[in-house]
């Protein structure tokens, strides 16, 4: 199992980064070598035990793999590139783009109160329709790929240093304080499967709603921040009580899924493409 979790993170800073028009793209984007076949098998424990088999070819960025950049119009808008860029990779150069290579099923555990299930099954089925990206709701757990479920024990995405140095408020804002997410993927970095568990003390906290919307939608990109400094956003400290993902929320989701890397996409590797998508619009 390929395991993330996410650390806590006290700031959230908006950067960009920008590469002069004489960087050499030919390391960053090569389509060159050769592609080798392989396989593992993998013992999954949700939403059911079963051992599956997990590809592990490195995909090669062959002629076609960059073909899409020409119409990627995110390089262009620097609003929600910026926003893009700080809710993806933070600060951290070695931060990869996930993403979803399966149809997402997601089931809700029968512990979980029904009103908590009928509010989230609604904000995730009120996500509009967006391009390689597919969500439902299944009540059979053999056909989830999603769980959602009441953890055995407390959890928290945070260490016991991290939870006594931080400011209470800053905890207590952190989405991630009673709720962690696990994921099975493979080597191209694509998503497959995964788990959310809530902390058993935390079932009926007025905050858990906000806090569960808030991690499904980022569980949908792998972002490193967990803050968006748009009003429209969810992930923005100003809303609460929403029903729905923002204005901002959509676009970006759009834009994560608008193309399916055909390759590991890192910091550096998307300001190669950033810069790449400039050179096509000067040529």
């Amino acid at each position: 199992m390929i395991y993330k979790k996410i650390v806590f993170l006290v700031t959230l800073l908006a950067f960009t980064t920008s590469f002069s028009q004489s960087t050499d793209l030919k390391p960053l984007l090569k389509t060159d070598y050769t592609i080798k076949k392989n396989v593992d098998t993998l013992h999954i424990k949700y939403p059911l035990q079963a051992n599956v088999t997990r590809d592990k070819t490195i995909k090669s960025k062959d002629a076609n793999a960059l073909s899409f950049v020409k119409d990627f119009d995110l390089f262009k808008n620097n609003y929600f590139l910026r926003h893009y860029k700080s809710l993806i990779f933070k600060q951290d150069s070695s931060a990869i783009i996930y993403q979803w290579k399966e149809p997402i099923v997601v089931y809700f555990d029968h512990n979980i109160p029904q009103e908590i299930t009928k509010n989230i099954s609604q904000f995730i089925l009120s996500i509009p329709e967006i391009d390689n990206l597919n969500i439902t709701i299944s009540k059979d757990i053999n056909k989830a790929n999603y769980y959602i479920k009441i953890a055995n024990q407390e959890v928290s995405a945070l260490t016991n240093k991290q939870k006594a140095e931080a400011p209470k408020d800053l905890i207590d804002t952190y989405p991630f304080s009673k709720i962690i997410y696990d994921w099975n993927g493979d080597y191209n970095y694509k998503m497959y499967s995964g788990v959310l568990q809530i902390s058993p003390s935390y079932i009926n906290d007025p905050h858990l709603l906000d806090d569960l919307k808030k991690v499904f939608f980022i569980s949908l990109i792998q972002s490193k921040g967990y803050r968006v400094y748009d009003n429209t956003s969810i992930l923005s400290s100003s809303n609460s009580n929403f029903s729905t993902l923002g204005a901002i929320d959509i676009v970006l989701l759009k834009y994560h899924y608008k193309n399916l890397y055909k390759f590991k996409v890192d910091y550096t590797v998307f300001s190669a493409l950033e810069n790449y998508y400039k050179q096509l619009a000067n040529d």
